[in-house]
């Protein structure tokens, strides 16, 4: 298995939609492949039935692009969709450094139903398996060494849609990812909209880390249904912190809590965060690893409208 999967997969064709053009716009089938033969093709692999769902994706970083691009996949159909209670993951894997980290994200991928992974990376081991099929939504960022990395949405059901947008850190010059998926919910019309983002990190000021933040908040304020956004937010001072709670009030999102609180933290602020809208949270908690120097942030959610 990988974060990003090497497993074979069909060249994606030209979606007919206007006002947006081929440039932009594809959908592309997810082949089923068997967990044997991903063994020996790489360490994560996604798998599905391709009958099921043919997902557009928005490979171009223009946030009006994703707009229609979740519009129309708001008007798909689907056999499948998350339940009514479901279990979320988010985190940053420092790029998979730690010898363990595998293993450890194997336990705890088999508890979660949505995954968010920031600093995912390929990974060229075998030696874990994990034995359910998750969906892979991929949004690249940094490359060192021919090795991308960037942030990984996972999901035990295909997702409808998929944008991929980046951010340019100012002081380093290189592209921070943020995957912006939308998924199909069980007996309901409504779609859930998720935002992984791994938030600019060196900069002088707020203003490029507002502006990550704003190319996604008319995606936010434009959906009819519940809501996740999360992710490392890199909330290290005090000026992020309010540039954050600015922008989720205004999207009416809520913060989940942890307690007790082990969150990585940079000058006693914490790092990562969860946000949600239309959704009431059953549990919560921050588990302390030495995989990674991030902790993983677990919760259990459930939708307000059942």
């Amino acid at each position: 298995m990988s974060w990003s999967c090497g497993a074979p997969s069909k060249h994606p064709e030209t979606l007919p939609l206007s006002p947006l053009t081929s440039a932009f716009l594809r959908k592309q089938r997810r082949p089923r492949v068997s967990l044997v033969t991903a063994l020996f093709q790489c360490l994560w692999v996604s798998v599905g039935v391709a009958s099921e769902i043919e997902p557009l994706i928005v490979t171009a970083d223009r946030s009006q692009d994703c707009a229609a691009a979740l519009s129309q996949g708001r008007q798909q159909l689907s056999v499948v969709g998350l339940p009514a209670a479901f279990s979320l993951l988010n985190w940053n894997v420092e790029k998979a450094r730690h010898p363990d980290l595998i293993a450890e994200f194997a336990h705890f991928a088999r508890r979660s139903d949505v995954i968010f992974l920031q600093e995912a990376v390929p990974l060229r081991k075998t030696e874990t398996v994990i034995e359910q099929s998750l969906y892979e939504a991929f949004v690249r960022g940094y490359v060192q060494n021919e090795i991308d990395t960037g942030v990984l949405t996972l999901a035990k059901v295909p997702h409808l849609v998929h944008c991929h947008l980046l951010a340019t850190e100012p002081w380093l010059r290189t592209p921070k990812a943020t995957s912006v998926t939308l998924y199909p919910l069980a007996n309901s019309d409504q779609t859930l909209l998720t935002v992984n983002l791994h938030a600019i990190n060196f900069s002088f000021g707020v203003t490029a880390y507002a502006a990550q933040l704003n190319a996604v908040a008319g995606l936010i304020a434009a959906h009819r249904g519940p809501v996740i956004f999360g992710g490392d937010l890199n909330t290290w001072s005090t000026r992020r912190e309010r540039t954050l709670e600015a922008f989720t009030s205004d999207l009416n999102l809520t913060a989940l809590p942890f307690s007790p609180d082990h969150r990585t933290t940079r000058f006693n602020r914490a790092l990562d965060h969860l946000y949600v809208r239309e959704l009431t949270w059953r549990s919560t908690e921050a588990l302390p690893v030495t995989t990674s120097d991030h902790n993983p942030l677990f919760a259990t959610l459930q939708r307000d409208d059942t």
